[in-house]
């Protein structure tokens, strides 16, 4: 075993799904299906910590409202939302779970939120490209890792760059930059 070569994985491109897909499918999801597009588009949530939301878990006051969340790991963040997102999960009407199982007790499943999510989305998207999307555009909007890493609920910074879409205007304005002229 100590002969043979380790094995190289890969890196993958972030893929986060274009804001006008987003849009037209909040436009004919159902409204649970669309707050679920909501939480991974404008959190960055995972699916399994969509299907845990509860109402108890919005908090704060308006302007400074957030979203307590429960990762990986059981790692706690508090995660600023919203007006728009805390008025769509105020107004939501489930008591306790904002996403109930439909057998009664607890959550809906996590495999199930993704689904949903999936089968909404035009195409390949998924609930995971929705987090990509988050952490793309809140790096765009603060160029800071460790904020994003922190939102993102990643215990590392390598982990949360491998989401960040390069944004390709400014890559081309940079490499028009570094061109020679002569």
């Amino acid at each position: 075993m100590a002969l043979l070569p380790p094995v190289r994985v890969p890196r993958k491109i972030p893929r986060p799904i274009p804001d006008d897909l987003i849009t037209s499918t909040l436009l004919t999801a159902d409204p649970r299906t669309r707050l679920m597009i909501l939480l991974g588009a404008e959190a960055g949530l995972r699916r399994a910590e969509i299907a845990a939301v509860r109402r108890e878990d919005i908090g704060g006051p308006r302007g400074a409202q957030s979203l307590f969340i429960r990762g990986k790991g059981m790692r706690e963040r508090l995660l600023p939302i919203s007006d728009r997102l805390e008025t769509d999960l105020r107004l939501w009407e489930e008591p306790t779970w904002l996403f109930p199982s439909p057998r009664g007790a607890g959550p809906i499943g996590a495999i199930r939120v993704g689904e949903l999510v999936s089968e909404a989305l035009p195409g390949h998207w998924t609930c995971h490209s929705l987090r990509h999307r988050f952490a793309t555009q809140t790096y765009r909007a603060s160029h800071n890792l460790l904020l994003v890493q922190q939102l993102m609920g990643h215990s590392k910074p390598e982990t949360t760059a491998a989401y960040i879409g390069v944004d390709l205007t400014a890559a081309a304005l940079v490499v028009q930059a570094s061109s020679l002229t002569f």
